[in-house]
């Protein structure tokens, strides 16, 4: 078990005009993005909402330390394999990893495999 702790709840933070949850582990901030604006409604009952399950994680000493579970995806887009694709964009600077990048990047929808086809 980790000796991490966290004293009190995540706060909703105003970043700029985006909505972003700040999560106090050890005496160090890690923050929650991509969340939406401050001033949509929806986007603050989320907030609330992933606020208030990382509380209640940790209360039952179920929370992921590396808040990992707890980051909203980018609809329709598979953000590991866009940081992935990125980083090696700028690596190898070739024409088909940059293809490859924009592709992913544009076409908007989850990537499937040829049997959910």
């Amino acid at each position: 078990m980790r000796s991490w702790i966290l004293r009190k709840a995540p706060a909703l933070r105003n970043n700029n005009g985006a909505l972003q949850i700040r999560v106090r582990l050890e005496g160090k901030d890690h923050f929650i993005n991509r969340l939406g604006s401050v001033d949509d409604p929806v986007a603050q009952a989320k907030a609330q909402s992933i606020s208030a399950e990382i509380w209640s994680d940790f209360q039952q000493g179920q929370l992921d330390w590396s808040l990992s579970r707890y980051q909203p995806l980018v609809e329709g887009k598979n953000p590991e394999l866009l940081d992935a694709l990125e980083r090696l964009m700028k690596e190898k600077r070739q024409a088909r990893t940059t293809h490859a990048y924009r592709l992913v990047r544009r076409y908007g929808e989850p990537i499937r495999t040829q049997a959910e086809v």
